[in-house]
């Protein structure tokens, strides 16, 4: 299954929508992590909660949970190593290879690829494209993915000009 999560600076009233194969929304993806107080939420299009993503507070290097409906609560831990950023996700033992930064990564069970994420740049912004095997495993990865995307991608902010030919008085 592909969703796409279109990541731009338009008014989509504080929601992203997630994009089936089809081109229609599935879920919508609210709120924020810039607050450790705040929380991500996975919404289906009839306004019910899929799942949440909210920081566990634990420890020196953040770490967060993910809580969906009917499922036992999901980690997502950064593992120590000095050469590389490796992600696990507890309960679904997963561990995520490639380059968060980048924006291409998988999701990796073994050596089984279970989902890959790639972002690309659209006509208004960021675009996340997910490419996910199982059906329960959607709202992790999605939820995972908006995680990466805030941790490295710092939102573009320029400034407005007035027209050219109009003259600004400072004053």
């Amino acid at each position: 299954m592909r969703f796409w999560l279109e990541l731009n600076q338009e008014k989509d009233y504080g929601q992203i929508p997630v994009l089936n194969q089809n081109g229609k929304a599935e879920f919508f993806i609210q709120g924020n992590l810039d607050n450790p107080n705040h929380t991500l939420y996975l919404n289906n299009f009839r306004k019910q909660e899929v799942g949440r993503l909210f920081s566990d507070g634990a420890g020196l290097i953040a770490s967060f949970t993910i809580d969906v409906v009917n499922h036992s609560l999901v980690g997502v831990k950064k593992l120590n190593t000095p050469t590389a950023n490796i992600f696990y996700l507890t309960q679904l033992k997963c561990i995520v290879t490639g380059s968060i930064k980048r924006g291409t990564y998988t999701f990796r069970s073994g050596i089984k690829s279970v989902a890959s994420v790639q972002t690309i740049m659209g006509d208004r912004g960021g675009v996340l494209i997910c490419d996910i095997t199982k059906p329960e495993d959607v709202p992790f990865i999605l939820l995972t993915s908006v995680l990466f995307t805030q941790w490295h991608v710092t939102p573009l902010k320029l400034p407005s000009f007035p027209p050219i030919g109009f003259e600004v008085n400072p004053n």
